[in-house]
């Protein structure tokens, strides 16, 4: 029931405003993006600019394909809420595209994207709850960050295009905590990071070996952070939620170019 209040909040505001910052996350902006949302913006005639967030754990290099992409949709910028980084070409294509005396600005995406940072990083201070557990944003909030640009921040809308939790889980909108079973998420996380760019985790957890099964990276893992149950058999459980976490948490170095 909560959810559904906040998607309708999200288009709520998404007709009162001038322009639509859509957050993803730069490391795989393609699979954050929100179609629906994107549609609904199309038909509206709403300005939309994509804010590839997060370019700080992406090379400089995958941001600026991934950015010519996109670009070929709508206006993108990338940024690194984090570290302060793009926000001053965000700002100047906001005044492209409104030049209004006074823009009114929604701030869209999935969880745990990084839209609260953004604003706090736009307004100067911080005005928003942030957090790696996804839906840290509750309600929307209104914040002025300037004399002309008013910012309404959203909670954080469900990915619509992509309902398996695994997926939401990799992609930071589902909470590790909750998933059913760690260790076949966990399998999904390996079996995709395998796919794209295996080699930031392989130093991350200094694997003797590329060709590790699944089973023996969490085993490896489990030993190397002392995991270990009574009796001394080895907690596999919560060596799959350590590297779901610092994936989420951006402690894995990963990315991937859109298709």
């Amino acid at each position: 029931m909560r959810r559904r209040k906040e998607n309708r909040w999200v288009f709520e505001l998404i007709k009162t405003s001038d322009v639509i910052l859509e957050v993803v996350d730069g490391r795989f902006p393609h699979l954050t993006r929100v179609s629906s949302i994107e549609r609904q913006i199309s038909d509206l005639g709403i300005s939309l600019i994509i804010v590839l967030n997060k370019c700080d754990l992406v090379p400089r290099n995958i941001c600026e394909y991934n950015k010519q992409i996109l670009n070929r949709e709508f206006p993108t910028v990338y940024i690194s809420a984090q570290n302060r980084l793009g926000t001053k070409k965000l700002r100047q294509q906001i005044s492209r595209l409104s030049p209004k005396r006074e823009t009114v600005i929604s701030l869209v995406g999935i969880p745990n994207t990084g839209k609260s940072s953004l604003l706090n990083i736009l307004r100067g201070k911080h005005v928003a709850p942030t957090g790696q557990r996804p839906g840290v944003t509750r309600y929307k909030q209104i914040v002025r960050i300037s004399n002309r640009i008013l910012i309404y921040d959203s909670p954080g809308v469900v990915p619509f295009d992509h309902p398996d939790i695994n997926l939401q889980a990799f992609l930071g909108a589902y909470e590790i905590g909750k998933l059913p079973d760690p260790i076949d998420s966990v399998y999904f996380f390996l079996d995709r990071i395998r796919q794209n760019y295996f080699e930031g985790f392989s130093e991350k957890f200094d694997l003797p070996s590329s060709e590790l099964s699944n089973p023996d990276i969490i085993d490896l893992i489990a030993k190397k952070r002392g995991l270990v149950l009574r009796g001394g058999k080895l907690n596999h459980v919560e060596a799959a939620k350590v590297i779901m976490r610092e994936f989420a948490a951006g402690k894995i170095p990963y990315w991937e170019k859109i298709p």
